[in-house]
Parts: structure tokens; sequence; C-alpha cells
């Protein structure tokens, strides 16, 4: 059975995702890293973080399936890797797009299960994957999915 995860990106790796249809995860090691717990099959739903965005941050901005196994790159890809000539996101995946479009966090925020402490629900994404590296609800990715526009 397919689950749903939130990534947290920023907006300008947000703009490498939508045109190679790949999303790349930092190393974590251990059975919660991302490669372990994310499976063909299942869906990413990206949230663009507020920290240095331009008009993105604080908004869903797609969901996508994933289409590949997890495979390692060594080349960097990202803009905040070419920038410091590293690969920080070696943990890669290829991915599908299923709905783009934009949904504020903060409108959606109170109407999602998952987000069980409504006073503080950007701590719900924290980690890779966001939501303490757990799938969200089935119904809250409807809500999200049915809201981006």
């Amino acid at each position: 059975m397919a689950r749903y995860w939130i990534v947290v990106v920023s907006e300008e790796n947000w703009d490498v995702i939508k045109n190679v249809n790949v999303y790349g995860a930092p190393e974590q090691g251990g059975s919660r890293s991302i490669d372990k717990l994310v499976s063909v099959g299942d869906y990413l739903i990206f949230y663009v973080s507020k920290r240095g965005s331009r008009s993105l941050g604080g908004k869903f901005v797609g969901v996508y399936r994933v289409a590949s196994t997890w495979f390692r790159e060594e080349r960097p890809l990202w803009p905040d890797e070419i920038r410091e000539n590293r690969v920080k996101y070696p943990l890669r995946v290829r991915i599908e797009p299923v709905k783009i479009g934009v949904a504020s966090f903060d409108e959606l925020a109170p109407k999602l299960s998952f987000i069980k402490n409504k006073s503080r629900p950007n701590a719900y994404l924290v980690g890779t994957p966001a939501n303490l590296r757990r799938p969200i609800p089935e119904e809250d990715a409807k809500i999200i999915i049915d809201s981006l526009a």
C-alpha cells in the first residue's frame, strides 16, 4: 500500500526537482533513513521552507510518485551543492509528478489530522521525511492534493 510523506525543500531546490524529476536527501544512516522508509509507489508531498524563499515559502507545492529505487550520486546537482562544491544530498530517487500547485500550510494545518498540536504546526515540518519520519494519513494527503491550485 502506498504511503504519503512530506518532504521540506528550499525554493531553489524545488525549481530543480520540477525540472529533473529527481529528489535528493541527506544521508542519515540507520533504519529511519529516508531510503529505508520511502519505497517505489509511495508519494512525496513537497513543502517549501520559508527560509530563503522568494514566494513559495510556507506552501505545499506538489505531489510526486516515487518511480525508482534509491541510488547514490556523487555529483552536485542542487544549487546549494553547486555553490559549496560538495554533495549534500547523495541519496536520490526518480519521481513522477502527480499534481503541481500551491496550497498554504497555515490554512490547511487546522484540517490535517497528523498535526496533533495545532498551536505548533511547524513542529511537524522537521526531519527528512518530515512529520517525525512518519507517513501522513491518506485522508490528509487528499486534503493537501485537492487544495493544490
